[in-house]
């Protein structure tokens, strides 16, 4: 009877031990480095809360082959600056295993080097096609790059026969992208730009610009900008009564944009992922299922509307933890892990990345939108 007694206590404590053990385990450190504060703290927010969940989620069925996965926030404020200062800090000081981040195409150019120099395994949640063109070993990216979006958008626009186009883009890494990209591929499309003028971030009065717009031979306008620019110009569009199609990038495609443009915004277009018009997809399209479980998820747990920021970070995630199951925390063959990603689906698209793409989506990932009833709807 003793040694029974024994021999129970001594499981128990072995379990315990065990548990303690589990509990005390060395967590894999993720930096992420977006925007908390100003125009696009919206964007931050989101893949915060997506995060959080995510890794409450994963702890909770014990992590990593027992590790539990901790996040580490810095503030990038939108600044490139201090996206740099703050993603030294994280590969430094806090000794992280990957970054997740940064949010803004104009703070993931200056931080791309340093990712490569230090051989820091980064999944960036921008979108610019040079963050992984040229690619870099140790950088990849979830949102569809500017090359992608635009050749849809132009494709769209031929098919409408608006062959004549204005152009508007702001002065700064996504909008020279985006820029970049239609003007390359304007002349393939069948598509002459008839203007093309960029404008800063902090303009607050576009009306001047719109209004040259109006004396030219456009048939449509595309505009190309993120943070708080696409509302500006969209305000300042039906303000000067211009009626051509009015086309955004992107960015757009978010309810805090139609949220501050209200009845402005209607009929506005835009070419981008499915994440918006989820709910309206085929049930036989395979994103259908992980888009609206994600959107209901997110609701349920933070209350509000889960945009695209969010979902980038969901895919990122995502990938990141397949790699870790794979291959552990070693940083070369966590990037290697990385790399071999194939026909991953997600919210964005289908991924599937090589040594000679790191953006991992094709055209399929995108299509097209119009505001109608104060929501996206997709167009056929």
């Amino acid at each position: 009877m003793l040694k029974t007694v024994m021999t129970v206590l001594a499981s128990a404590c072995m379990a315990l031990a065990l548990a303690s053990g589990a509990m005390a385990a060395e967590p894999i450190v993720i930096g992420v480095p977006v925007i908390f504060t100003g125009p696009g703290a919206f964007v931050g927010e989101a893949e915060k809360n997506t995060l959080e969940m995510l890794g409450e989620e994963l702890n909770g069925k014990g992590g990593v082959e027992g590790r539990p996965v901790k996040f580490v926030y810095y503030d990038t404020e939108g600044k490139p600056d201090v996206a740099v200062r703050l993603f030294k800090r994280l590969i430094e000081k806090d000794k992280v295993t990957a970054i997740l981040g940064p949010t803004a195409s104009w703070e993931a150019g200056p931080v791309k080097p340093i990712a490569e120099k230090e051989k820091m395994p980064t999944i960036m949640l921008a979108s610019a096609r040079a963050i992984v063109d040229p690619v870099a070993r140790w950088v990849f990216k979830t949102p569809a790059e500017d090359r992608i979006v635009v050749g849809r958008l132009l494709a769209h626009l031929k098919a409408s026969g608006l062959t004549q186009i204005a152009l508007a883009s702001s002065q700064d890494g996504f909008g020279d992208g985006g820029r970049k990209e239609v003007l390359e591929q304007a002349a393939e499309h069948g598509i002459k730009v008839v203007f093309d003028e960029r404008y800063t971030m902090e303009d607050a009065d576009l009306t001047p610009m719109l209004n040259k717009i109006k004396k030219t031979e456009a048939r449509a306008v595309v505009n190309w900008s993120s943070s708080r620019a696409p509302i500006v110009f969209a305000m300042n569009y039906k303000q000067v009564g211009l009626a051509l199609p009015h086309f955004q990038s992107h960015a757009f495609l978010a309810k805090t944009f139609l949220d501050a443009t209200g009845a402005n915004a209607e009929g506005i277009m835009a070419a981008g992922q499915k994440f918006e018009g989820g709910r309206l997809l085929p049930d036989a399209d395979p994103q259908k299922k992980i888009i609206t479980e994600y959107q209901a998820a997110y609701k349920a747990k933070w209350g509000k509307d889960a945009n695209q920021f969010g979902a980038g970070a969901y895919d990122a995630f995502k990938i990141l933890v397949a790699a870790l199951r794979k291959a552990g925390t070693d940083p070369e063959k966590l990037r290697a892990a990385i790399e071999e990603t194939r026909g991953y689906v997600g919210i964005g698209g289908v991924y599937s990345y090589s040594p000679s793409d790191h953006g991992g989506l094709t055209r399929d990932s995108v299509v097209m939108y119009r505001v109608s009833g104060g929501g996206w709807q997709l167009l056929k």
